[in-house]
């Protein structure tokens, strides 16, 4: 059964400290969502209904005490002519009868069926706390993934800014040639287009961002509105090695211990159903109380009270082949969830492959657009200082620039790519949530 206290795997997603008291942490949005987000909360409230659902009771195990009574009241007239010739007539005759009675009955045998009714209850609970652990996982993938979205957007919006910078050194650069006659009105009309298509980039980013801090508090159940401030990295620190994956993939993975599961429920139901082929048994006893008074008739007042018990048995020898079906059927959906249960282990399988690929590729990517990166810096600084000092064309400058701003937006896009594939496989893994 899955612990009460759940873990989540913070510390592979790149922890930061509080820098500022409005900063949100990765760790900060995670409890939140987990504690808030409707998806967790209605889940947790289905796992406390199958709690609750497995007890003796609903099993069948547990005896039935009822108490009764009753209570009568009449005024009749009454005559009676008798044998012996005696005459009773009676006017307004008053009557009164009362009763109680204590009854237990308590089946004691009925085919080892509450057996298997208690285990299935137990593994339905269980089966409960997993899917509660599946949406956990989910939100949380969700969060981490929309959480770094955000600060994706702001590193591509900071990049932008320092990118209107270079536009702007580019455009004193050409007023400067311009006022003392060296180059023409071109270069400068061609930079203020360029700074200007950068600030609509820019007012879309900002748009972009809005929409991203929103989605985040949806997940979070928090005022769609609500602003925040978020680290500023995307760190990836997960270094898993492939078999050790997949061994504990087939030991984490909740889809598969949610289809092992309900191979154990699906037993149960077997027995069930095999339980109509024996006999059942019960436990009668009760404690009755009555008591009848009246004025009319030979017996004023009749009161009896006392204890009885027995045992009753019963043994349906034949219904139709109906139970025989019955139990045929759920053989063979035992075999459907047996099946579903491989095809659940090929799929994980699978998945963890293709995501551990995915992962590996990714931080390659994330490498070579750092050295890439780095290596466009580098060349702007140099293409810059060349227009500055009339080595070099305007033409060279715009694809120097053109060149770095492409190379950031791939680096902070590999960088996301690279955080997602980390968390995707931790899920598939089952290590998103322990």
């Amino acid at each position: 059964m899955l612990n009460k206290k759940i873990n989540i795997a913070i510390a592979l997603f790149g922890i930061t400290f509080l820098h500022a008291q409005d900063v949100l942490t990765i760790e900060q949005a995670i409890k939140t969502g987990l504690e808030k987000n409707y998806a967790v909360m209605i889940s947790r409230n289905e796992t406390e209904i199958a709690k609750a659902q497995n007890n003796f009771g609903n099993a069948g195990m547990s005896p039935q005490v009822s108490l009764n009574g009753n209570l009568s009241l009449a005024n009749l007239n009454s005559y009676q002519e008798f044998s012996n010739g005696t005459v009773q007539d009676r006017q307004g005759a008053q009557s009164n009868s009362t009763g109680a009675s204590l009854n237990v009955n308590w089946v004691v045998f009925d085919g080892m069926k509450m057996f298997a009714v208690k285990k299935r209850l137990n593994q339905s609970e269980q089966l409960s706390s997993l899917q509660l652990k599946q949406q956990m996982e989910n939100t949380v993938y969700e969060i981490v993934n929309a959480y770094y979205d955000v600060v994706r957007i702001q590193q591509l919006m900071k990049a932008a800014q320092q990118n209107l910078a270079v536009y702007e050194e580019r455009k004193k650069i050409a007023k400067l040639k311009l006022d003392i006659g060296s180059d023409s009105k071109v270069d400068l009309l061609l930079t203020e287009a360029d700074e200007n298509k950068a600030k609509s980039n820019l007012l879309k980013l900002e748009q972009q961002l809005l929409s991203a801090k929103s989605g985040l508090n949806v997940l979070m159940n928090v005022a769609p509105d609500a602003d925040f401030k978020t680290t500023t990295e995307i760190a990836t620190n997960y270094n898993p090695a492939y078999d050790e994956l997949k061994k504990s993939a087939l030991k984490n993975n909740s889809s598969l211990l949610m289809a092992l599961q309900n191979e154990m429920i699906a037993e149960q139901n077997i027995k069930e159903a095999r339980s109509g082929f024996l006999p059942q048994l019960q436990l009668n006893a009760s404690y009755n109380f009555i008591r009848n008074q009246s004025q009319a008739g030979f017996l004023f007042l009749n009161q009896q009270n006392g204890v009885n018990a027995g045992l009753s048995a019963g043994w349906l020898l034949f219904s139709g082949n109906k139970n025989n079906k019955l139990v045929k059927e759920r053989q063979i959906r035992l075999l459907n969830q047996k099946n579903l249960t491989e095809l659940n282990k090929q799929q994980v399988d699978a998945m963890v492959y293709i995501h551990y690929q995915n992962y590996l590729t990714n931080k390659k990517i994330l490498e070579l657009e750092s050295y890439n990166l780095k290596g466009a810096e580098e060349l702007l600084s140099i293409s810059m200082e060349r227009y500055r000092i009339g080595k070099a064309n305007l033409l060279e400058t715009k694809e120097a620039q053109s060149n770095l701003e492409e190379a950031q937006t791939r680096m902070i896009n590999a960088s996301y790519d690279c955080k997602k594939s980390e968390t995707e496989l931790l899920r598939s893994n089952g290590d998103l949530v322990k």
